[in-house]
């Protein structure tokens, strides 16, 4: 994993100064992705060449960068969810959509509201990585109906089985949030916040491959 990160960010050219090494800083936005707090990670990075927490969390967030080009291709199923962060004290969406069959996310977004109209605008993210149109799991969300059939697209609501790629994502991604540093979600900006995420998922979907 960690040699796959170090390919990504020199292909990306996501560091154009070479202050430090590659390595350790993919070694740094790794251990943050694994669930280390910045200053955690600070410590463990002392035995290897030395860097600061802020210059891990700012490594960390440069990883938005890498998301992988997700390839248009046939998707048979997907599975679209969302889960309910807090950011600046107040109430935000996550949603996620992920193939069922390679586990690779496909598309985030991240709204104040869980309307029909979000929903439609989150679906055309995803038909962006699709050659078809694939049938579609999703739970019992009132607002996903109508943006479903005005896209054309075929769905069911279950609640496990088919579903359960989506709900182990998100089982992963709250218990990393669980034990991040204390300023976020909570005191974060919006665009922070998408930034952290991005990230995440970038280095998930590298996992993946």
């Amino acid at each position: 994993m960690l040699t796959r990160l170090v390919e990504m960010l020199r292909a990306k050219k996501v560091f154009v100064r070479e202050r430090k090494p590659l390595e350790l800083r993919a070694l740094g936005i790794l251990l943050i992705y694994l669930g280390l707090s910045c200053r955690q990670t600070e410590e463990v990075l002392m035995s290897f060449g030395g860097a600061s927490y802020e210059a891990a969390r700012q490594w960390y967030h440069r990883a938005k960068q890498l998301f992988p080009t997700i390839e248009k291709k046939y998707r048979a199923t997907i599975a679209i969810d969302e889960t309910k962060i807090k950011i600046q004290g107040e109430w935000h969406y996550l949603w996620t959509a992920i193939d069922t069959q390679s586990r690779e996310i496909l598309a985030i977004q991240i709204t104040r509201s869980r309307s029909r109209l979000d929903t439609y605008i989150f679906l055309q993210k995803v038909l962006r990585t699709c050659t078809n149109k694939p049938h579609v799991y999703v739970d019992g969300g009132p607002w996903y109906p109508w943006a479903l059939q005005r896209m054309g697209l075929t769905w069911e609501h279950k609640t496990f089985g088919p579903r359960n790629p989506i709900e182990q994502w998100y089982h992963i991604f709250k218990q990393r949030i669980k034990r991040f540093y204390k300023r976020w979600p909570h005191n974060a900006r919006q665009d922070t916040a998408i930034s952290w995420c991005t990230a995440f998922i970038n280095i998930y979907n590298i996992g993946r491959c």
